[in-house]
């Protein structure tokens, strides 16, 4: 029974500390932010909004919101997709897929939109995967951290609160 209990944890923790290795520790989007967010983000009917490491739910769940816009969101671990899964549905959100595997290994030609919260060295490997796989007018949102040599289009930036920076593609190829 011991062996089963450590089993199941390192099933659960192993994950988790690996998605916070090569992406970033959980860490929550301000909830005052997400409407500030996604007016910002200005997605249209039919656009498809990617979150890259869901954490717990909060953004990709109020970009759900609109249910005209198609929402994916990638977490890689077990435990903070369940949350995730469970907040989608107890919030009745039914325009998503939800994927608990790494977004490194996704193909991301389909977005309108990114979110994502990714450490430095994340962000630094996640660029070259923007430029080869987004079309050109894809929006990407980091949550945090600029984009290294990009010049977001615009950004939100409360005192107390993390920034939030807004890039497309069109203006970075």
């Amino acid at each position: 029974m011991d062996l089963l209990i450590i089993l199941i944890l390192l099933a659960i923790v192993l994950p988790t500390a690996y998605a916070a290795v090569i992406g970033a520790p959980l860490a929550a989007t301000n909830k005052k932010l997400l409407g500030e967010i996604i007016k910002t983000a200005d997605l249209k009917n039919g656009d498809v909004f990617y979150e890259l490491g869901t954490g717990t739910g909060r953004v990709i769940t109020a970009f759900a919101e609109n249910e005209k816009i198609k929402c994916i969101g990638f977490e890689l671990s077990p435990l903070y997709y369940f949350i995730t899964l469970f907040n989608l549905k107890i919030k009745n959100r039914k325009n998503y897929k939800l994927y608990c595997r790494n977004f490194f290994n996704a193909d991301l030609s389909e977005a309108n939109a990114i979110f994502c919260f990714l450490m430095p060295k994340a962000m630094r490997r996640i660029k070259e995967k923007f430029l080869k796989e987004l079309k050109p007018e894809t929006k990407i949102v980091s949550y945090a951290f600029k984009i290294k040599d990009w010049e977001p289009y615009a950004a939100i930036k409360k005192q107390g609160k993390l920034p939030v920076y807004f890039y497309k593609i069109r203006g970075l190829l």
